[in-house]
C-alpha cells in the first residue's frame, strides 16, 4: 500500500503524551483506578513506611518525606500512597493528597479545607456527638441494638436526641468541651460544635476557610481570622487532631512543597516554627505526614524540623530493565498483549539513556517514539517497523527543548553581568568560524580566558563531532582556554563521557532550578588567578591580538552570511494536526448549533485556556489598535514585534492551540447536548479527549517561551512596551490553564452528566 492509498486509523497510543500522575483531588471514591507502576527501590520504602503505620497501633504518627527532581515520579507515588490507605482504611476521607501552591501555606490550608468539605468535617464532629449521646444512654436500659445503630451511624445522634427528648444543650455542652480538649483550641472547640446547630453552617465555614468571623461568632469570643501561615498551619494541626481522634487513622500527602520552601523564598522563623509544631502534632494525632517536593525543599528547612522527619525517600531513575517492564505493562494495559514492540532491547536501552532514566521523559518519549513509528507504518504500509535509535533522537529534539535560543543568550548574559565579568558576546578567537565562542570571559588576575559554548541537545557520536570541531579550534586559537560547554536541551551518558576528558569537566545541562548556581560555580573557577612566567604571558597575549585581527573579517562575512532559518515544523507532523484538528472541528453547522453553554465548571476550565492565551499573545488587540489609525509609534511597535522571528512562530503555536481548545469545547459541547449518559457515549468523548491530546501533543508549551519573555502588549501607553512585572505568574496562568485539560475536562463534564 503506497502513501497516497486510504491510510488505516492510527493505533490507540498506550503511552501518556502528557506523562503527568493522575491526581485524584475529583475521585473521592474511586479507589481502584491506577496507573502503570513500575516496582522501584523507592517505591518499596514509602509503601513499606506506610504500611508500618496502617498496621501499628492506633495513635502512633509518622511523617515521611519523598524528595527527587522533576520528572522522577514523587507525585505518582504520593497518588499511590493515598490509593493504598483508602483500600487498607475502606474510607476515602481519611486519606487526603493537597498539592502545595507557591503562594502560602494559608492557600494550602484553605486548599486542605476545601478538600475536607463542610459535611465531611460535620461527619466527624458529628461522631464525636454520637459517642458522647451514646454514653449519655449506657444507664438508660437502651437495647444493645440501638446503641449499635447509633454508633455505626444508622441513627444520627441528632435524631435520638429529638426522639428520646434528650437534653440537647447539655449535650453540646460536653461536645464542645470534648473538642476544646482533642483540639487544644478554644476557638476550633467552640466553632466545630457550632457546625452541629442549625443555621449556623455557613458562618462557621466561612471562618474556616479563612474569611472574618461573623458576629455570631464574635459573640462566642472567635474574634480572629485564619490568615496567617501561622494561623493555617496550627489550622491543620487542629484538623490532623480532629481526624486522626477516636483512635483513628489518616494519611495526608502534600505534593510540591518546594513551591513554598525553596532556597530563592526562605520561611520566616515563626512560619518554620509553626511547621515544626503542625509536624509534632500531626504525630500526636496518630496521623501521617507525607511531604513531598525538591530535594532543595528539606535542605532549607531548620535542623529541628528536620529532626522531625524521621523517613525520607529519595526518588531515581528508572534502570532499562524497569523501562522495558514499564513498556511491556503499557501496551498490556491498551491490547491485552504483553509485547515490546514495536520497541527493540536496543531501542529500549538507548531511550533510557537518553532520557536519563527520568519517568516522565522516558513516558514522552515513548509515546512520541510509538507515533513515529506509526506513522511510518501508515506512510509505507509495512506492518514490521520497527523503533530505531534515529527515531528516539528526532523524538528528543522535538519534546525536550528547554529555553529558546534568545533566552538562554539572555540567562547567561545576565549572570555574567551580575557578577561584574568582562565578556565579549559572539567572539571569534581564530580565522575560523568554529573558534567563535558565544561568550568569552576575561579576568583581571588571569591570563587567557573562559570560553562558554552553547549548543542543542547531545545524543550521538555526530553531535560529538561537532562539538569537538568547536573545542579543538577554541584550544589551536587560545591554548590556556578554559571551556564551559552548556547544553540546551539533552545530554545522553554516553556522550558526556565522551565530552568529559577534552572539557576536562563534564558539559552543564541547563535546568532553571540550578542554573545560575552551577554557572557561577564553573566560571568563577575558571577565573582563578594562576602562576605564570611575564614573559611567557606577554608572547601569548601579543599571538591572541594578532589572531584576533587576522580573524576579523571572517568574522563580518559570518555575520553578513547569517539568515534566519529557525523554521524547522516538518509538513507531515502539521498534516497531521490538520487531519486530527478536522476530526475535531467536524461540520461548521454541526459546531455552530453545538455552542451552547456548558456546565459552569467545564465552561471554566475552557474559558481559562483561552483567555491564558489570549492574554498571552495579545494578537487581537495588538492588530486592532494598529488599524485603528494608530500613531507611528503604535504601528512601529507592532513591527518590531513582527520582525522578531521567535514571537511569530511562538505566537503562531500559540493561535494554533487556542483554534484546538476551541474546537475541542465545540465538540464536547455537542457531546453534552446530546444528552447520552451510555457507555458509548462515555467512549466517544474518551475519544474526543484523545484527539485533542494528540494535537497538542506537536505543540508543547515550552515553544511558547518566546512570549513568556516579552511584555504585555500596551501600545498606548507607550510604544508597545510596558514593564512586565509579574513574567513568572504569566507562565503559571498558561500551564495551570492547560495543563491536563482534557482529563479535566472529561472529569467535569461527567460529573455534571450524573449529576443531572
Amino acid at each position: 500500500m503506497s502513501g497516497s492509498d486510504e491510510l488505516p486509523p492510527p493505533r490507540k497510543n498506550p503511552f501518556s503524551p502528557m506523562a503527568v500522575a493522575l491526581i485524584i483531588e475529583d475521585f473521592q471514591d474511586d479507589f481502584d483506578s491506577a496507573d502503570v507502576t513500575i516496582a522501584t527501590d523507592a517505591g518499596r520504602q514509602a509503601v513499606a513506611h506506610l504500611d508500618t503505620y496502617l498496621e501499628a497501633e492506633p495513635g502512633t504518627g509518622t511523617v515521611l518525606a519523598i524528595l527527587g527532581d522533576y520528572g522522577t515520579g514523587k507525585t505518582h507515588l504520593a497518588v499511590r500512597l493515598v490509593r493504598h490507605a483508602r483500600r487498607v482504611l475502606d474510607d476515602p476521607t481519611r486519606a487526603l493528597y493537597l498539592e502545595a501552591t507557591a503562594e502560602s501555606f494559608v492557600e494550602l490550608y484553605r486548599r486542605f479545607m476545601r478538600r475536607l468539605g463542610r459535611e465531611g468535617v460535620r461527619a466527624q464532629v458529628s461522631d464525636y456527638y454520637a459517642d458522647i449521646v451514646a454514653d449519655s444512654l449506657q444507664s438508660t436500659g437502651l437495647t444493645a441494638d440501638t446503641l449499635e445503630w447509633l454508633g455505626s451511624r444508622q441513627l444520627e445522634p441528632q435524631e435520638v436526641v429529638e426522639r428520646l427528648g434528650l437534653m440537647e444543650s447539655a449535650l453540646l455542652r460536653k461536645v464542645q468541651d470534648t473538642l476544646r480538649e482533642v483540639t487544644n483550641n478554644k476557638d476550633f472547640g467552640t466553632a466545630l460544635t457550632l457546625l452541629l446547630r442549625p443555621g449556623f453552617e455557613h458562618a462557621v465555614w466561612s471562618w474556616l476557610l479563612g474569611g472574618a468571623p461573623d458576629q455570631v461568632l464574635v459573640e462566642r469570643g472567635i474574634t480572629t481570622p485564619i490568615d496567617t501561615e501561622v494561623a493555617a498551619l496550627e489550622a491543620m494541626g487542629v484538623f490532623a487532631l480532629l481526624f486522626g481522634g477516636r483512635q483513628r487513622r489518616f494519611v495526608l500527602a502534600v505534593d510540591e512543597l518546594d513551591k513554598i520552601f525553596s532556597a530563592d523564598n526562605q520561611p520566616q522563623a515563626r512560619t518554620m516554627a509553626a511547621f515544626q509544631t503542625m509536624l509534632q502534632v500531626f504525630a500526636k494525632a496518630g496521623a501521617c505526614l507525607v511531604l513531598c517536593g525538591l530535594p532543595e525543599f528539606k535542605a532549607v528547612l531548620s535542623p529541628a524540623v528536620r529532626q522531625r522527619i524521621p523517613y525520607t525517600v529519595g526518588m531515581s531513575g528508572l534502570s532499562h530493565a524497569q523501562v522495558r517492564e514499564f513498556i511491556l505493562r503499557a501496551q498490556q494495559a491498551v491490547t491485552g498483549t504483553k509485547t515490546l514492540a514495536p520497541f527493540t532491547p536496543e531501542t529500549v536501552r538507548y531511550l533510557r539513556d537518553v532520557a536519563g532514566g527520568n519517568t516522565r521523559n522516558v513516558v514522552r518519549l515513548c509515546h512520541r517514539v510509538f507515533r513515529l513509528v506509526d506513522d511510518r507504518v501508515r506512510e509505507t504500509g509495512d506492518q514490521d517497523v520497527t523503533a530505531t535509535d534515529e527515531m528516539v533522537r528526532q523524538a528528543a529534539r522535538d519534546l525536550f527543548g528547554s529555553l529558546s535560543a534568545d533566552d538562554l543568550d539572555g540567562a547567561v548574559r545576565r549572570l555574567l553581568d551580575a557578577n561584574g565579568w568582562e565578556y565579549w558576546h559572539n567572539h571569534l578567537l581564530g580565522p575560523g568560524e568554529e573558534s567563535l565562542a558565544d561568550y568569552w570571559v576575561t579576568f583581571p588576575d588571569r591570563d587567557g580566558g573562559c570560553a562558554v559554548l552553547l549548543t542543542g541537545s547531545l545524543l550521538d557520536n555526530a553531535d560529538v563531532t561537532t562539538v569537538m570541531r568547536r573545542v579543538s579550534a577554541v584550544r589551536e586559537a587560545e591554548s590556556d582556554a578554559e571551556i564551559v560547554l552548556l547544553v540546551n536541551g539533552v545530554l545522553t551518558d554516553g556522550v558526556a563521557i565522551q565530552l568529559r576528558e577534552p572539557l576536562g569537566r563534564e558539559p552543564l545541562v541547563y535546568s532553571e532550578r540550578t542554573f545560575a548556581d552551577d554557572f557561577k560555580a564553573l566560571v568563577g573557577a575558571t577565573g582563578r588567578p594562576v602562576e605564570r612566567d611575564p614573559m611567557s604571558a606577554l608572547q601569548q597575549r601579543m599571538g591572541q591580538l594578532s589572531r584576533q585581527q587576522s580573524s576579523i573579517y571572517g568574522f563580518i562575512e559570518q555575520l553578513t552570511e547569517h539568515v534566519d532559518g529557525v523554521r524547522t515544523s516538518s509538513d507531515r507532523q502539521f498534516g497531521m494536526i490538520g487531519r486530527q484538528l478536522a476530526l475535531l472541528i467536524g461540520s461548521a453547522p454541526a459546531r455552530a448549533a453545538a455552542d451552547s453553554r456548558l456546565p459552569g465548571e467545564v465552561e471554566r476550565l475552557f474559558r481559562d485556556a483561552v483567555d491564558a492565551l489570549e492574554g498571552l499573545t495579545q494578537v487581537d488587540m495588538m492588530l486592532d489598535e494598529a488599524f485603528d489609525f494608530a500613531p507611528a509609534q503604535t504601528q512601529e511597535a507592532v513591527h518590531r514585534r513582527l520582525r522578531t522571528q521567535e514571537f511569530t512562530d511562538a505566537a503562531g503555536k500559540a493561535i494554533f492551540i487556542q483554534k484546538t481548545v476551541l474546537a475541542f469545547r465545540g465538540a464536547v459541547a455537542e457531546w453534552y447536548r446530546a444528552g447520552d449518559d451510555s457507555a458509548e457515549a462515555e467512549d466517544r468523548l474518551e475519544r474526543l479527549c484523545g484527539i485533542y491530546d494528540d494535537i497538542v501533543e506537536f505543540l508543547p508549551l515550552f515553544d511558547l517561551d518566546p512570549l513568556f519573555g516579552l511584555p504585555p502588549w500596551s501600545a498606548r501607553s507607550g510604544g508597545g512596551l510596558v514593564a512586565d512585572v509579574n513574567q513568572v505568574a504569566r507562565r503559571n496562568r498558561v500551564h495551570e490553564a492547560l495543563r491536563n485539560l482534557s482529563p479535566r475536562v472529561r472529569r467535569a463534564v461527567l460529573k455534571a452528566s450524573h449529576t443531572n
